[in-house]
């Protein structure tokens, strides 16, 4: 009988005090999250395919055309590798974002193309405002081309921060609703992202039991 692998125990990062003083947003950076060749080709994908589900808004706050990658496309995994790449820094730096027995699910890859004159997601919002999306844990982009200066940026209401879109550059911060943000308009060039949410996943008898942990134990 071979002999038992014995698992080794999980290492949770807790930041110092430093390192949390030194952090002005929770809204996180990665300027190499995506290959530049992986980029240009789900760029080609978008431009190419319309028989994907599709969404296209047209209304006074926002203007764009949305299509979501189907998870046997090649493209999948490595959208799937950077995410989880991200998601992996990113708990690091704030391993309090999910405490649970699981792992946060990202089970979608939308694609989004936003055009100059009028294109963009122009009032403020956040990724948590209703029952329906509300084990959204945080929300990752990925933009999939540069944007001249000035142009497209993702902006932060109460941070007061815009984060440029730059090619194979990531971001991820958290759904609730004071991360209010917005989508800038682009005036000469579209702009692609990849973007999606990190789910909580469904967890019962987490305090072991299921009634609630606000209940009094015996």
């Amino acid at each position: 009988m071979g002999k038992r692998m014995r698992m080794k125990p999980l290492q949770v990062h807790v930041p110092s005090a430093k390192e949390y003083g030194n952090q002005k947003s929770f809204a996180m950076e990665f300027d190499s999250a995506l290959e530049s060749s992986w980029c240009t080709a789900l760029i080609d994908w978008f431009d190419r395919n319309d028989d994907v589900r599709t969404v296209e808004a047209n209304r006074a706050t926002r203007k764009d055309v949305q299509k979501w990658l189907p998870e046997d496309h090649d493209l999948w995994i490595h959208l799937q590798n950077a995410k989880r790449d991200m998601l992996k820094n990113y708990l690091y730096r704030f391993p309090s974002v999910y405490r649970g027995k699981k792992r946060l699910r990202m089970p979608e890859n939308k694609i989004q193309r936003t055009d100059p004159f009028g294109g963009g997601f122009h009032n403020f919002h956040s990724e948590v405002s209703h029952w329906e999306n509300c084990t959204r844990a945080l929300v990752w982009t990925i933009y999939l081309n540069d944007v001249p200066s000035n142009e497209g940026e993702t902006e932060f209401l109460f941070d007061k921060i815009r984060i440029h879109p730059k090619k194979g550059r990531g971001v991820v911060w958290p759904a609730a609703w004071m991360f209010q943000h917005r989508g800038n308009p682009v005036h000469t060039h579209s702009k692609y992202i990849a973007t999606g949410w990190y789910w909580y996943p469904e967890e019962k008898g987490y305090y072991e039991s299921e009634k609630s942990s606000t209940e009094p134990k015996p």
